[in-house]
């Protein structure tokens, strides 16, 4: 039995009817070589194989990996035969096309087909996770020989590629890192020495080699992150002359004992001990690592943010399906009657209002995640035409900067939220693994914090992508888009106030963001520094509002017209849906800009000692004891 539940239903409704991604879509080049036929059959077929990876999903938490004597890593035996079934099925659907400017899939459409394989399976999908971005990485800046050498094999997935930045004294403050470079003889190729960890799918033996992309200091390069160059180190040196691959002595050295996501091999590796590591620059660049690196970075935090929805939305689907069936209790006003029958619990107040809760933000996050996915697509449509409009590819472009650190941390946060609702509504059964609930919310706690803090993901969004508000021009688009929605016509009755509210949501985070810009001119950029997350779930909470009345506004439209009864249930869910959030959970909006507007007072810089202190006995008396 598979632990991973999906409605493909709600997908097509999300991609067909939303987002319009026929007409708007695959009626355009680069995309209209596929039909929505075709696009239909290929969700089928990857809800078929997420169906097979959920089999493997409580057993992969059960076997998880580990390091044997002879350096290798073991990981979970059922992961052999999907990535053999993966690299010959969907490697030639997801991979690249060979034009960067041409994905193989319209990205909104791939949001879907990963939501799936990622919800189903996470740990398995950090297998060969970072290919795609790698490939793009080595279209963009590779020289023609590390073209030659790395990109069929990652494209044909014999080969995979690995993200390598973290150091256990380099979080967050990738100014620390301490990974060295230092030329050997041979031209063009280093030595580097150094270690990494937490590095995701590190070692294994699914691929005949990693590349790791390793990021690292020329041994006269000075301090600061923007002197960090991208050094490429394979596992095994490929030999130019013989096309043998040697080992390049990169060992892992630990396998950390996790919470979650056992099945992904978190590698601290250690390059350079046993022997020479070789590595050389990506493109030949000095000191441009992280310039080079953005776009993997950000790839990476959109993945985490499908990954996050995926786990949620089964999450809530098993919930579901479970409150249908557990019967407890009678109904409230009947509690002291002793012939009143029990009732599913998916019958009691409470229960109904958490599952409402979860199905508001699984279905708000999808939509979120909608907006950056269907922005992208738009851009590659735009880049497609005979006469491209820079000013319309720019916007698309912008929008989906603005979006990408708030999917990232927005939805990991929900996410973690919502799996923690799906172990409450199982009750006592929840908090054990006769349920994949509890293993959902331990595989994405993580999610919040690799690949950059989900305060990180704030900082960007109000330091560097609107510049303490001097960069309106994101907010401003943001702001056109909502406001065509706005004016696009009139709503069902029972939705009238609900553009009003939303409206005004949008105006909070306007005068939310020039409050923190205000801040940081009058020197309060500490003060203002504790607002970030909540001015970024300020704007999540806001775009989801905005796609749940989409999604509401259609449904209406949609009941006005004769339905089947269970079409009818599924578009009465999402009007009640949408009035839950706008009634429960986007005034947090309007409270969290409260909180800003009065930022002076709010801001409580607070010491350690003040926080908490040692009682000396007690610590001395534990100390001797031990």
């Amino acid at each position: 039995m598979s632990a991973y539940k999906v409605s493909l239903r709600e997908l097509r409704f999300f991609l067909w009817e939303q987002n319009r991604a026929e007409g708007q879509f695959l009626s355009r080049p680069p995309f209209n070589d596929k039909d929505r036929a075709y696009y239909d059959g290929l969700l089928e077929r990857a809800r078929e194989f997420a169906l097979e990876l959920g089999r493997a999903y409580q057993a992969s938490d059960r076997q998880e990996c580990r390091l044997l004597d002879n350096g290798e890593v073991a990981i979970p035996q059922e992961f052999h035969a999907l990535w053999q079934r993966y690299k010959a099925e969907w490697v030639p659907v997801l991979g690249n096309s060979g034009d960067i400017h041409r994905p193989a899939l319209p990205p909104i459409l791939r949001q879907a087909i990963q939501e799936m394989f990622m919800g189903a399976n996470p740990a398995f999908m950090t297998y060969g996770g970072f290919n795609l971005p790698a490939i793009k990485l080595f279209r963009l800046h590779g020289t023609p020989e590390q073209k030659a050498t790395y990109l069929d094999k990652l494209q044909r997935h014999e080969w995979d590629a690995c993200f390598c930045a973290t150091e256990s004294q380099a979080g967050s403050d990738l100014t620390a890192v301490k990974t060295l470079a230092e030329p050997l003889e041979q031209e063009g190729v280093y030595a580097v020495t150094g270690e990494k960890v937490f590095i995701s799918a590190g070692m294994h033996e699914l691929t005949d080699n990693t590349v790791y992309f390793v990021l690292g200091r020329l041994g006269n390069a000075a301090g600061g992150s923007y002197s960090l160059s991208c050094l490429l180190v394979p596992r095994y040196w490929p030999n130019p002359e013989t096309g043998e691959l040697e080992d390049n002595f990169v060992e892992c050295a630990e396998l950390p004992v996790k919470m979650g996501l056992k099945g992904c091999a978190n590698t601290r590796l250690v390059f350079g001990r046993k022997g020479v590591t070789r590595g050389v620059l990506l493109g030949g660049r000095k000191n441009a690592g992280l310039l080079q690196l953005i776009p993997l970075m950000n790839q990476a935090r959109i993945s985490t943010a499908v990954i996050g929805l995926g786990l949620a939305s089964s999450a809530y689907l098993h919930s579901v399906a479970f409150a249908g069936k557990r019967r407890q209790g009678r109904a409230i006003e009947r509690t002291s009657d002793a012939a009143a029958p029990s009732l599913p619990i998916a019958e009691h107040g409470d229960v109904q209002r958490m599952l409402l809760d979860m199905k508001a933000r699984v279905e708000g996050c999808r939509g979120l995640l909608g907006k950056l996915t269907a922005a992208s697509t738009e851009a590659f449509a735009l880049e497609a035409e005979a006469a491209p409009d820079e000013m319309k590819i720019e916007k698309q472009r912008k929008l989906v900067q603005l979006l990408t650190p708030v999917c990232k941390a927005f939805v990991s946060d929900q996410s973690w939220k919502i799996c923690e609702l799906a172990i409450q509504i199982h009750g006592g059964i929840g908090y054990t693994d006769a349920y994949p609930v509890e293993q959902n919310a331990r595989d994405v706690k993580i999610l919040s914090i690799w690949e950059g803090t989900n305060y990180i993901q704030a900082q960007d969004l109000v330091r560097d992508k609107l510049g303490f508000g001097r960069n309106s021009r994101l907010i401003k688009y943001l702001r056109e888009e909502l406001d065509a929605f706005l004016a696009g016509g009139s709503v069902d009755p029972s939705l009238a106030q609900l553009p009003l509210q939303l409206d005004a949501a949008m105006r909070s985070v306007e005068q939310a963001l020039a409050r923190i810009g205000e801040a940081v001119r009058d020197g309060l950029m500490q003060e203002s520094s504790q607002f970030y997350t909540r001015f970024l779930e300020m704007l999540g909470y806001t775009v989801c509002g905005w796609s749940l009345l989409e999604g509401a506004a259609l449904a209406a439209q949609a009941l006005a017209r004769e339905q089947s009864d269970a079409e009818a249930a599924f578009y009465r869910g999402k009007l009640k849906t949408a009035r839950y959030f706008f009634a429960n959970l986007l005034p947090t909006v309007r409270m969290h800009e409260q909180a800003i507007l009065g930022l002076a007072d709010a801001a409580v810089a607070i010491s350690l000692d003040e926080l908490a202190q040692e009682d000396s006995h007690d610590a001395n008396r534990l100390r001797s004891a031990v």
